[in-house]
């Protein structure tokens, strides 16, 4: 538990939680016992059950070190036709009070703070395994840059964590120049390097204990038929957590497995964007990666502040709900061409808001590299403490769709897309293929509780020879810039809101 949580949960503790505490003070003197008794006793928000048709749910239990070997679908024709099955790691789950009553309507303290404290001795082992950003920082920083070239006005969401695994799967499974080309767009010296760094990145981002949510998912699609590298295809699962099936491709059942495996991995979030994912006739590889996010504030709203304000859009001006919060001693950050603030999740990284100057635009920050610092884990040039911020936060939902191919040839990786010159011995060893459909989709909402985000890469893999103390006010009424990032400053999503409806 991080120190901001205990000391704003000690500042809420009331006198009856207090006179509680001192019950068992008198019977127990083991301190770190007694203090976790009353951090437990201020929790006033318990999150309840993830979203009912979300595909994880580990057992429960208090061992971290048991896996889970669930099939991570609910999908029938999925478990039929899987061929390898990623194990995820098991997770000590939050505990819920109304799960300790001792029968008498009373909660059983001493078990509650028994759970709680493996609950935090879990979280604590989790938080040692860190990403560095700044290593995967030239990935971050070019794609964006690319990416976000050119919005025309729109809104544009983006995850960059769940692009780069896609493409460190496709590493996997290409070979030669078509491989190396892959490599030097995600900053990778070898493929050794990319198995490092992208299991570091799953372990580092992976959350599922009733308090947080963040589950990057991996699946390989294959075609019924075709001669595949098994050795492969279990790498694909030990190291980046893939399981893969096997179907018809082009059917109408295999169609709807992966539409399902995608809505169930990103919540229902991208529910139309998923149900137009198809796989081709002359399909012969599937790999589809998503990433789904949710956690609350660490201060929320309060609901009965949300008013009604301008936002400036590239549409002009709308009359949208205008979130408000007075945050005392948050930091300040500005730069040449913007100034920006942060909003913490619990237990789960940070939100960033990056309003440009009148004279500047989003995709003119993203272009000149200013916001870089932030997409590396670092911050800012100038830091104003001991501030106080009146923040002034539209509620909103922005969601897109990008066509990725063109953007990624932009990068330097052309092999790929040849089938002349595409290599995918690794997993096809007598197949000839090469990528024709590389497909981004992100969604990202914000309410006075907190943050729900989601998004899925596809990348469809064709054979052409088959037939088949100062007070500032922080208003973000025109167009500007979030970035959600994890416990390791990872840049999770990066968007850009011109719109609000």
């Amino acid at each position: 538990m991080k120190p901001e949580d205990i000391i704003d949960s000690m500042n809420n503790l009331d006198e009856k939680t207090i006179a509680d505490t001192q019950k068992f003070r008198k019977k127990k003197k083991n301190k770190t016992w007694i203090k976790w008794v009353a951090v437990a006793a201020c929790f006033c928000i318990i999150v309840g059950a993830m979203l009912g048709h979300f595909h994880f749910n580990p057992p429960q239990g208090n061992d971290p070190t048991v896996e889970n070997t669930q099939l991570h679908t609910q999908n029938p024709v999925m478990k039929s036709n899987a061929l390898t099955t990623a194990v995820y790691p098991k997770m000590v789950q939050y505990p819920i009070e109304t799960d300790f009553d001792n029968g008498n309507g009373e909660l059983d303290w001493r078990a509650y703070s028994e759970a709680l404290d493996k609950w935090s001795e879990d979280f604590e082992q989790r938080s040692a395994n860190v990403a560095q950003a700044s290593k995967y920082s030239r990935f971050f920083t070019s794609t964006i840059k690319t990416f976000f070239a050119d919005t025309k006005g729109e809104n544009l969401v983006y995850s960059p964590v769940n692009v780069y695994m896609a493409l460190c799967m496709l590493a996997e499974s290409t070979d030669g120049q078509t491989r190396k080309e892959i490599l030097d767009l995600l900053g990778a010296n070898s493929i050794n390097d990319v198995r490092t760094l992208a299991n570091k990145l799953w372990l580092s981002n992976y959350s599922d204990d009733g308090i947080k949510t963040n589950v990057l998912a991996n699946s390989v699609w294959l075609r019924d038929g075709i001669d595949y590298n098994k050795s492969t295809l279990n790498l694909l699962a030990e190291k980046y957590y893939a399981s893969a099936f096997s179907g018809v491709m082009g059917s109408e059942e295999y169609n709807k497995a992966l539409q399902s495996w995608l809505n169930e991995q990103t919540g229902g979030l991208l529910k139309e964007q998923a149900n137009e994912v198809e796989f081709n006739r002359s399909t012969v590889l599937g790999l589809a990666s998503s990433v789904y996010f949710k956690a609350s504030w660490h201060n929320e709203f309060y609901e009965h502040l949300t008013k009604p304000d301008t936002f400036r859009g590239t549409k002009g001006e709308e009359t949208v709900d205008f979130m408000h919060q007075r945050m005392t001693g948050s930091p300040l950050y500005t730069d040449d061409n913007y100034t920006a603030t942060s909003l913490s999740f619990k237990n789960s990284g940070k939100m960033w808001l990056i309003l440009p100057d009148e004279d500047t635009s989003p995709e003119n920050l993203i272009k000149n590299g200013d916001i870089n610092p932030i997409l590396n884990g670092t911050t800012p040039k100038n830091t104003h403490d001991n501030i106080i911020v009146n923040m002034y936060m539209p509620k909103f939902d922005v969601a897109s769709s990008m066509d990725l191919i063109n953007n990624i040839k932009k990068l330097g990786v052309s092999d790929v897309f040849d089938e002349a010159k595409a290599d995918f011995t690794p997993i096809m060893p007598n197949q000839s293929a090469f990528v024709n459909q590389i497909s981004h989709s992100a969604r990202v909402t914000v309410d006075e509780k907190g943050c729900t985000a989601a998004a899925f890469t596809y990348i469809g893999v064709d054979t052409e020879g088959m037939i088949v103390g100062e007070e500032v006010d922080f208003r973000l009424n025109r167009p500007f810039i979030f970035v959600i990032t994890s416990d390791d400053s990872t840049p999770l999503f990066v968007g850009i809101v011109n719109t609000i409806k």
